[in-house]
């Protein structure tokens, strides 16, 4: 297993974990905030990445860059707070950008 599958595959277990933990610890999961629809977005995320870690013609680097992309935005626009529906807060949004900084530097590594 390559470098990028094995990426998706543990940060997708780490957010499908995060994802049901979510639902039982009120507003949030150790400093970071938390809410139904932030743990639905978990558990979607940790889908797709375990999907793209564990599938054997899945496009694993696409998808490790889409996420880089995706997450670099969210934590950058976390900062201004409109995400609040989403019970973001700093802690996550600093979380968010180290997982975007991994993502992106995994994601353009040949395999």
């Amino acid at each position: 297993m390559g470098v990028n599958k094995t990426w998706a595959t543990i940060l997708g277990v780490v957010f499908l974990a995060i994802g049901i933990l979510g639902f039982f610890t009120g507003e949030t999961l150790l400093v970071f905030g938390t809410n139904s629809l932030h743990n639905v977005v978990h558990l979607v995320s940790g889908a797709v990445l375990l999907w793209a870690g564990l599938s054997a013609g899945a496009p694993t680097k696409q998808v490790n860059t889409t996420f880089g992309v995706i997450y670099g935005l969210v934590g950058i626009v976390g900062f201004f707070g409109v995400l609040g529906f989403l019970n973001v807060n700093t802690a996550d949004n600093w979380l968010h950008l180290a997982i975007a900084v991994v993502s992106l530097a995994v994601g353009t590594m040949a395999d």
